[in-house]
């Protein structure tokens, strides 16, 4: 189940090579953004793929990439974000995450929280080349930050699936950051056909990201398609909803940032 549900053939976070991920004013639109269109660029470690990169309503910047790492290779740290919140996903291959003193390897799936300042390091000490996704992001000034929020890893084979009468669910993260009262994370598994909720709106900004299968998120009234290895970034108070069209289960990450 994981192996098939997490090979990320195609992992997440589309990004249009022939769109601006942003509107006139710099603000991430709300739309699919294709993984298949993402712009490469290879560097001494391995290659990088740019995703998006601009504001919303709630963030100053916020910028997502994916890095593949080399056997033997250790990726390269951008020393100019270090008052980002920083979020890794790996996306396929195994790398050994460091956090400080804490050390982890980290398969398909498994993800890093990294608060701003924290040291962190990220090496394939593998055979094959790994994958991973970094989204940075740093809030606007009015938002309450809090010093009591830590770093952390997850290993998604330590994540118990829940079953639910239209598939599953695995929560990932629920934890404070410096930023955010609350970040949530989890991936949702929706059946043949099933869909996660009616067309909805909330103040709260989210990201998707297909990890497999293929579905329909109807965005303000316009239904869009997005499969295996697409993001969706759906801006506050946005009309939206979700729902399987493939042949079999999807699955996808959801993230929330949520100030009370």
């Amino acid at each position: 189940m994981v192996t098939s549900a997490l090979s990320w053939i195609s992992a997440l976070l589309c990004f249009s090579f022939f769109l601006s991920d942003t509107n006139e004013h710099g603000f991430v639109e709300s739309r699919v953004y294709h993984w298949d269109s993402l712009p490469i660029e290879q560097v001494k470690t391995g290659e990088n793929r740019a995703i998006l990169h601009g504001k919303t309503t709630v963030f100053e910047e916020l910028e997502i990439h994916s890095t593949t790492i080399n056997p033997g290779k250790t990726a390269s740290l951008n020393s100019n974000q270090r008052d980002f919140e920083k979020l890794i996903i790996v996306k396929e291959g195994e790398i050994t995450h460091s956090i400080g003193k804490s050390k982890k390897i980290l398969g398909p799936g498994s993800v890093a929280l990294i608060m701003p300042g924290d040291k962190y390091k990220l090496t394939n000490t593998e055979n094959t080349s790994a994958t991973f996704y970094c989204l940075s992001w740093k809030t606007n000034g009015f938002l309450r930050k809090t010093t009591s929020a830590s770093s952390t890893m997850v290993d998604w084979n330590d994540v118990a699936f829940t079953q639910t009468s239209k598939g599953g669910k695995r929560q990932i993260l629920n934890h404070p950051t410096t930023m955010f009262d609350e970040f949530e994370m989890h991936v949702t598994t929706l059946n043949k056909g099933m869909k996660s909720h009616d067309q909805h709106t909330h103040i709260d900004e989210e990201i998707i990201l297909v990890i497999k299968g293929e579905v329909e998120e109807l965005i303000d009234g316009k239904p869009l398609k997005a499969k295996t290895g697409d993001l969706i970034f759906l801006q506050s108070n946005i009309p939206h909803g979700i729902r399987n069209i493939g042949d079999g289960p999807c699955e996808y990450f959801a993230f929330k940032w949520i100030n009370k």
